[in-house]
Parts: structure tokens; C-alpha cells; sequence
């Protein structure tokens, strides 16, 4: 996914313009994504053939995470490059001490902020491995930090419990 000049660390790919297997040309529409400032149509950076797709329509992504793998035009594909690293996820569910849902938060991966799905999930696909710092703020509870290290294709799910702050 693009970086852009502002501070947008997530964005949620929307639609695949190009499919796998479809040849592409320079400044082609690839793929749009919605970023919590602006919805974009994604350009091709070159010419080629887009051999996989990585982030599936729905999916967040990191911005400068690889959201497909392409050959580009003319360019021999070693046959390594056919079986790129498996992205990770991650799935973070927020309970109070009834292990009752927390919608109504901020969580953050590494200064990006993820929204919740209507099943009340925070969801971020289609990450790099690697060590991640996630930040939970809900009001009326204590915050929380967790540090994760996500290696190739790995589905990471975590229930955080939430202590409440009571005033005495």
C-alpha cells in the first residue's frame, strides 16, 4: 500500500481493479483503498502482470505493507518469487471483568488506529511478521499495551481484559 505524505498508517482495501493474471500498464488503476482521510484509486508504478493477490478486498493494511506481488513487464520470475511470505493477522477482542464486549475504544498497531467489525473485533490483515506495539484506550478502564512478535502467515487472536478504574 502507498505512503502517503500525511500520517495515514491504515488503510482497508476496498475494490481490486486488476484481478490476478491480468496484465497491467503503467499508471493503470490497480486497487482503491479507503484511509481514514481520503478514498484512492492506486496506480501501477510500472508495467507488468500482477501474479497474486495478497490483501483481499475488506482487508486492512499498513501503509507500505505489500498488498500483492506483480512480475513486471518482461522481467523472469524466479520461481521463489512465486511463493511469497505468508502475511499475518491480527484480531483483538476487548472484554470488562463480565466478559462483556468493549466496543467504544481506540486501538492502535504501531500508531495506526483499527476500527471495530460489527462482531466488535478489531482486525488488521495482511501484515508484515515482525514486532508489533498495540495500545488499547477505553474510557472508564485502565490502559493497556501489549507487544507481539508475528511471524510468516501467522493468525494472531487475543481477548484483552480490561480492568475497570472505580472511583472510590
Amino acid at each position: 500500500m502507498p505512503t502517503s505524505g500525511e500520517r495515514t498508517k491504515i488503510g482497508t482495501i476496498l475494490q481490486w481493479i486488476k484481478k490476478q493474471g491480468e496484465k497491467f500498464q503503467k499508471g493503470d488503476q490497480l486497487f482503491v483503498v479507503e484511509t481514514a482521510k481520503e478514498v484512492m484509486e492506486v496506480e501501477a508504478p510500472e508495467s507488468g502482470t500482477l501474479l497474486r493477490v495478497l490483501a483481499k478486498e475488506g482487508t486492512a493494511v499498513m501503509a507500505g505493507g505489500a498488498v500483492a506481488l506483480y512480475a513486471a513487464e518482461g522481467e523472469e520470475i524466479p520461481p521463489d518469487l512465486l511463493k511469497p511470505p505468508l502475511p499475518a493477522s491480527v484480531t483483538i477482542r476487548l472484554l470488562d471483568e463480565r466478559d462483556a464486549f468493549v466496543r467504544d475504544a481506540s486501538v492502535r498497531i504501531d500508531g495506526g488506529y483499527l476500527t471495530a467489525t460489527p462482531k466488535g473485533e478489531f482486525v488488521i490483515g495482511a501484515i508484515f511478521p515482525g514486532t508489533y506495539t498495540i495500545r488499547v484506550k477505553a474510557s472508564g478502564f485502565a490502559e493497556k499495551s501489549l507487544t507481539i512478535t508475528l511471524h510468516e502467515g501467522e493468525i494472531f487472536r487475543e481477548d484483552l481484559k480490561l480492568i475497570s478504574l472505580k472511583k472510590a
